[in-house]
């Protein structure tokens, strides 16, 4: 048993080198705009555009988490001293 314990630690230890390694290309091209933020006093207005046609979502300023048009990622709101910090993440 002692053996086995010791065996899985052993791996949990290496894993995370393992997977620090390698190289990943892509290729292809980016065909649609990043989405374009338009910040107004009660909220933000984010536009995205998927084979020509823009979709707009107003992302309330007091909620967390929120989702991007298109289901393309998530918006975040944080408040730090009074300021609001909006963080656009893209899946």
């Amino acid at each position: 048993m002692c053996k086995v314990l010791v065996l899985l630690a052993g791996l949990m230890l290496l894993q995370p080198a393992m997977a620090e390694s390698g190289t990943i290309y892509f290729s292809g091209a980016i065909v649609e705009p990043a989405c374009t933020t338009t910040t107004q006093q009660q909220g933000t207005s984010v536009t995205c555009t998927r084979e020509g046609i823009d979709k707009v979502r107003t992302i309330a300023l007091n909620q967390s988490q929120q989702t991007l048009p298109y289901q393309l990622g998530t918006v975040s709101v944080k408040s730090v001293n009074h300021v609001k910090i909006i963080e656009v993440t893209y899946k």
